[in-house]
């Protein structure tokens, strides 16, 4: 990447100062800031940084090195240069705008010959061979090196609208791609749950669902653990809230059936019940009417039967000593 291209000419207006100050200031405070931590050039001050270099590492696969503080001050002791990170990294390039350009390294030096050196040093180390990310089966056995490794438990079982696998992965497996890419590591889920076959045994591992990084370094390995963290702390958050409205849907389902059991258990009591039986309220034997079907019962006091219809098919009139109390009965 060419050395930085100055800012297009424009008015002069106050608005374009303050933001050009803005900006200027923001630069100098990350600049005074690697200083503080020791990132800075040696003793020299930001005036002596006459020259200036960018180089873009967007698509590095040595990247993660080259951001490595420990990198950066391994060039700066070598050199005299600084060396700093800045911008972002972008997945599609296409993404990047002029106010969030994609990643690249900003080298400081006092002169020409000193950003020369740290220029080379840089093109050095992106020039370094990582290795497949695949491991070769051919190889193995073959005496080579074991990739560094780390497992990872997830720590969290499905529940209803919550696939635990799905959501580490993310959409069309987003979450994972972005750290392989990111640190040149590979990662997988494994354990219960997770789908992946082990080719030892032809079926998935019985440990619990855990994320399982390796890659050729520790450094790598260490970086993708990192990013790992940041994303289980998402989806257990997103967990949480899950399970909190689960559990607010099962109480009130209870709630509900507790409800419908008394309602259930108030109307058997009040109006089911049969005469002589729990739960009949009292006096309902007394006059609760006959069943259909059944002749009435005879008339109190103990008079018998009421006579037979006569031949008009009106029963007699009742004996006068039980009219009044056949009328009050019906």
């Amino acid at each position: 990447m060419s050395d930085p291209t100055p800012p297009a000419a424009g008015g002069s207006s106050s608005k374009q100062a303050s933001e050009a100050a803005a900006a200027a200031a923001a630069i100098a405070a990350k600049i005074a800031a690697q200083f503080a931590s020791g990132g800075g050039m040696g003793g020299t001050g930001l005036n002596d940084a006459a020259f200036t270099h960018d180089i873009d590492i967007n698509d590095a696969r040595n990247r993660y090195m080259l951001c490595k503080s420990s990198t950066q001050q391994e060039i700066q002791e070598q050199t005299g240069a600084s060396i700093s990170t800045k911008g972002t990294w972008h997945p599609t390039r296409s993404r990047a705008t002029e106010k969030d350009p994609p990643l690249y390294l900003h080298i400081m030096a006092p002169t020409k010959e000193v950003l020369n050196k740290a220029i080379q040093k840089v093109e050095e180390l992106l020039a370094i061979d990582m290795g497949s990310l695949v491991e070769d089966k051919k190889d193995r056995g073959a005496g080579r090196r074991k990739w560094p490794e780390e497992k990872m438990p997830v720590g969290l079982e499905s529940i209803r609208n919550f696939n635990v696998r799905a959501k580490v992965v993310g959409p069309s497996g987003t979450f994972v791609k972005y750290i392989q890419q990111e640190t040149g590591t590979r990662v997988q889920i494994k354990g219960v749950g997770s789908g992946f076959v082990e080719q030892e045994t032809g079926q998935e591992s019985d440990e619990p669902l855990y994320i399982h990084i390796t890659g050729p370094e520790e450094s790598q390995v260490a970086r993708a653990k990192v990013l790992t963290d940041d994303l289980l702390l998402v989806v257990r958050a997103e967990h949480a809230k899950m399970q909190a409205v689960v559990q607010a849907q099962q109480m009130e389902l209870h709630q509900a059936q507790q409800q419908y059991a008394a309602y259930a258990a108030s109307v058997q009591g009040g109006y089911g019940g049969m005469p002589g039986q729990p739960g009949a309220p009292a006096g309902y034997g007394e006059y609760a009417p006959p069943p259909p079907g059944d002749a009435p019962p005879p008339p109190p006091g103990g008079e018998g039967q009421p006579p037979p219809p006569d031949a008009s098919g009106m029963g007699a009139a009742p004996a006068a000593a039980s009219a009044e109390q056949y009328a009050a009965y019906w």
